[in-house]
């Protein structure tokens, strides 16, 4: 008799904990946009620093970014640690890099260093002005931030 008790109780605490919403009229998917305190930060040749904020979102990470205009082959991807885990909190672009905020993590910290001239045709010379482009997400829910240096 205590089993029956117990497996109807059982029963009673799962169709409880598991109801579904039928009236709801929201799409799966549907997420609020990122709301942005900033989609740009410009930078002069000195190169320099700044920070972006999430307002709707209480934290955020890095998806990808990519040099000059995006396409499959030259995605960047967040960071690696020493144990090679992906860390979505850290990305580096050769001449910029982000990380999220430990102590605020629905803030970026963007860097991004001085421009070196070159006069010989060596060196490889840069184009000016430069571009990347950072995609954030919060989940299903995805934002790109442009840096421009010139």
């Amino acid at each position: 008799m205590k089993k029956i008790h117990l497996g109807l109780l059982s029963l009673s605490l799962l169709f409880t904990a598991c109801s579904l919403d039928l009236s709801s009229t929201e799409a799966d998917g549907k997420w609020e946009e990122m709301k942005l305190s900033k989609k740009e930060v410009h930078f002069e040749h000195t190169g320099g620093s700044d920070t972006i904020s999430v307002k709707n979102y209480s934290s955020w990470w890095f998806a990808s970014a990519c040099n000059g205009e995006c396409s499959d082959g030259n995605r960047i991807l967040p960071s690696s640690s020493e144990a090679e885990i992906i860390d979505n909190k850290l990305i580096n672009g050769s001449w910029w890099s982000a990380e999220v905020l430990k102590d605020s993590p629905n803030k970026i910290a963007i860097k991004v260093d001085a421009a070196v001239e070159c006069l010989s045709e060596d060196c490889g010379k840069e184009v000016f002005p430069r571009k990347a482009i950072i995609t954030m997400t919060a989940g299903d829910i995805f934002e790109s931030i442009t840096i421009y240096q010139k």
